[in-house]
């Protein structure tokens, strides 16, 4: 009951805080923030759910993870705490054939500690072919860290009116990510592949 307490009140600040950040508006966004030119035949939304357990573990740890401007949140408390992120496409040559190419997003999460460190990652590139999800901006700075591992193997397509639905897709914490948490906030988030992140949908128009 009381770990039950906890969570809530967790969520509920970390509701709040997101709130904050929502209504601070794009306009505020600093100039890194601020996507590449968007290629004109690829558009759409990638959205990452939380797993179950992975909101608590870092709520509990003192950690929000925040998203920064121009990325949707949404929050889910029952049957178990969720967060979801959608990430705006922003182009890239999918192949689902393959599949191959990379899908190009802006926006991003920056996780914050109640000690004042923090980890902002995004500019997110999905490689198909590599089954990777990486960030290509760390804490401002031009990157191309692995954060998530993507599973296909449960992946449903559907397609309709110009627009194709990726979904059924498992994405596990990279231990390359899994370490750069670990190093910053001194969590013990497993390091080897194995942790289930969450989900991730992907909506395409052409």
């Amino acid at each position: 009951m009381r770990s039950r307490v906890i969570t809530a009140t967790l969520a509920i600040a970390f509701a709040a805080t997101t709130a904050s950040v929502a209504l601070a508006g794009p306009a505020e966004a600093s100039a890194a923030h601020r996507a590449r030119p968007a290629a004109a035949s690829l558009s759409g939304t990638t959205t990452v759910t939380t797993a179950q357990g992975i909101a608590p573990t870092l709520l509990k740890a003192g950690i929000l993870p925040l998203p920064v401007p121009d990325t949707r949140l949404g929050l889910r408390l029952f049957p178990y705490l969720a967060v979801s992120y959608g990430f705006p496409i922003t182009g890239g040559n999918p192949n689902l054939s393959g599949p191959s190419g990379d899908i190009l997003h802006r926006g991003g999460i920056d996780f914050v500690s109640l000690r004042g460190k923090s980890l902002e990652i995004g500019k997110f590139d999905v490689s198909l072919a590599d089954k990777k999800v990486y960030a290509t901006q760390v804490n401002f700075a031009a990157a191309r860290i692995p954060v998530l591992d993507l599973d296909f193997s449960g992946l449903v397509v559907k397609q309709r009116n110009g627009t194709t639905n990726l979904s059924g897709i498992t994405a596990r914490l990279d231990p390359a990510a899994a370490g750069a948490l670990n190093s910053t906030f001194g969590t013990a988030l497993p390091a080897d592949g194995s942790l289930v992140f969450g989900s991730v949908k992907v909506t395409l128009k052409s």
